[in-house]
């Protein structure tokens, strides 16, 4: 890519690709809750939870750009993290909750933004604009932090309350509310686990294939 444009203009597309995304959450993230029939149930959500994640981690790297300092290895392992978040963000919600409610007014746009727009431009950001490094295995435990924290929280507050934000959380009903029992619920957890670690390590070898390439 930096041969077909000058790397001086290839770094100023990548800081306006890392602005927009930020600015997306920014807007995309409150409007989705202020709007919603029950923010207080919104705000559990594992889309809004990653959106801010993500949000955050590209102004940390848009910020890195105006103070023109390096982005630490920390920080690509939290982009890689986003990637991870927003690929599962956009194949849960598409495959198997869109079907589960309707959005009206501003919530058809954000709910656009936050589940396919964001995840799409985190995709492209990676793909073209970051410079592909070798990764340890050991980092997907460090992947895996936000997505365990949200689902041990998560049952926590159902065994305190009764509230789950997602179906496949709940054991006390069956579907459509709820997945039926504990032992499903274990069976989901160690499913989504290992879509994240199958992504992790895809990944990885993509990262490492891609730079045996270009050596």
């Amino acid at each position: 890519m930096t041969k077909i444009i000058s790397r001086e203009r290839f770094v100023q597309i990548k800081f306006l690709l890392h602005i927009i995304i930020a600015a997306i959450g920014i807007v995309s993230i409150p409007l989705h809750i202020i709007f919603s029939p029950d923010p207080s149930v919104s705000i559990t959500k594992f889309t809004i939870h990653s959106n801010i994640i993500v949000t955050i981690i590209f102004i940390i790297s848009a910020s890195a750009h105006v103070l023109k300092k390096p982005e630490s290895y920390k920080l690509d392992l939290c982009k890689i993290a986003a990637l991870i978040y927003m690929i599962v963000v956009l194949s849960i919600y598409h495959f198997i909750l869109s079907s589960g409610g309707e959005y009206s007014g501003t919530r058809i746009i954000t709910n656009f933004t936050l589940h396919y727009l964001t995840p799409i431009l985190v995709g492209l950001n990676w793909l073209i604009f970051e410079e592909k490094k070798r990764y340890r295995y050991k980092s997907i435990l460090f992947w895996l932090l936000f997505p365990v924290l949200y689902g041990v929280i998560s049952l926590l507050r159902g065994l305190y309350d009764g509230f789950y934000p997602y179906f496949f959380l709940n054991p006390n009903d069956n579907f459509p509310a709820g997945i039926g029992s504990y032992a499903n619920v274990a069976f989901v957890i160690v499913g989504l686990t290992f879509v994240y670690c199958l992504l992790g390590t895809l990944l990885i070898l993509i990262n490492r294939v891609l730079l045996r390439w270009k050596s």
